[in-house]
């Protein structure tokens, strides 16, 4: 293997100083170079074969242009279209990413948190794993949180509202007629989901009716979607088989909304005639379920890029920088597996 060609052999070739022709290879604007000497330098550049060693010069700068992003759960769906938000800005902006996977594990998580570091990464998107999530590792990176959770306060989050986008489902199936609606929950931070339950409890509340005490599913929390979705068919399985049936079945994402679908379809339960089924998520395996099934469609790629926009701005002016608590908007999908109770 041949040796690589630097700078010095640049400098030789065009006879400048090894100054003059760095300031021209990397791009340095703090003194100005004639553009004839421009010239001179890039062409000797190209006879010698010289490639900018990009790495070695950010890493002087203390600067990678490389942000990570941290997912608890590869497997699951909600992440594609958001991560791809993230991506496009950054490329625009001119960063790399790296992404990273905890399968719901906090050690491999802090894991990750000490790779940002070592490898200098100019930023992080981060979507928590656990509710005592500790960051203090990340103490010099500049990160941002995936996240609406209040458990979250004191930093930087961007997320969907939730909140309002359930109280919009719960609200149409009551308009509906629906006055038998029950809960399905699982596949999320255990501790970040009790606001489910609670709104859900409070809609009852609120309508005047009493709320049945078997009106409540959970399934197994922080686990793979692949696994979130066999312990949605088991528990539905034996959810679906009471008398009587509720006629109304919200779910907490798509992938819990599925597998109530798939249950209710084996068991012969006519959708939506006999059981309404929304979820939450708008995942493209909502479109095309037998009947599509009705979502609460997160905007996903918008957070993503609006994360991603946050993140740099908080890169690039850190003096003064005020705590961001950005939520966008749900909006209901009606498609086939809702309808009158």
């Amino acid at each position: 293997m041949g040796r690589r060609t630097t700078i010095i052999d640049v400098a030789k070739e065009c006879g400048l100083s090894q100054a003059t022709v760095a300031r021209v290879l990397n791009g340095q604007k703090d003194i100005q170079v004639k553009e004839k000497t421009r010239e001179r330098v890039l062409k000797a550049a190209q006879k010698v074969g010289y490639r900018r060693n990009a790495l070695a010069a950010n890493f002087r700068r203390q600067q990678t242009n490389t942000i990570a992003i941290s997912i608890a759960d590869i497997t699951n769906p909600f992440f594609p279209e958001l991560i791809k938000g993230i991506q496009d800005k950054m490329r625009d902006c001119g960063y790399s990413v790296i992404q990273l996977n905890n399968e719901w594990n906090p050690d491999i998580e802090q894991e990750h948190f000490q790779y940002m570091v070592q490898t200098c990464v100019d930023g992080a998107i981060i979507s928590p794993s656990h509710p005592m999530t500790n960051f203090d590792t990340l103490e010099t990176v500049p990160f941002i949180l995936l996240t609406n959770s209040d458990l979250f306060s004191n930093y930087d989050t961007v997320g969907n509202d939730s909140k309002a986008g359930m109280r919009i489902a719960l609200e149409h199936l009551y308009g509906l007629g629906h006055r038998r609606i029950a809960l399905l929950v699982g596949g999320s931070m255990s501790s970040g989901s009790s606001w489910r339950r609670d709104l859900f409890c409070e809609f009852y509340r609120e309508k005047g009716m009493s709320l049945p005490a078997n009106m409540q599913v959970a399934c197994d929390f922080s686990v793979s979607s692949t696994a979130s979705f066999v312990q949605a068919r088991k528990s539905m399985e034996n959810f679906l088989s009471q008398n009587p049936l509720p006629t109304a079945v919200f779910a907490s994402n798509d992938i819990l909304g599925l597998a109530t679908l798939q249950v209710a379809n084996e068991k012969g339960i006519q959708v939506p005639e006999q059981l309404s089924i929304v979820g939450m998520d708008g995942i493209f395996s909502g479109e095309v379920s037998s009947p599509p099934l009705t979502t609460v469609k997160k905007n996903r790629a918008e957070i993503g890029r609006m994360a991603a926009q946050t993140l740099i701005d908080k890169i690039k002016k850190p003096q003064g920088w005020q705590t961001k608590r950005l939520v966008l908007p749900c909006k209901l999908l009606e498609r086939g597996s809702m309808g009158p109770a």
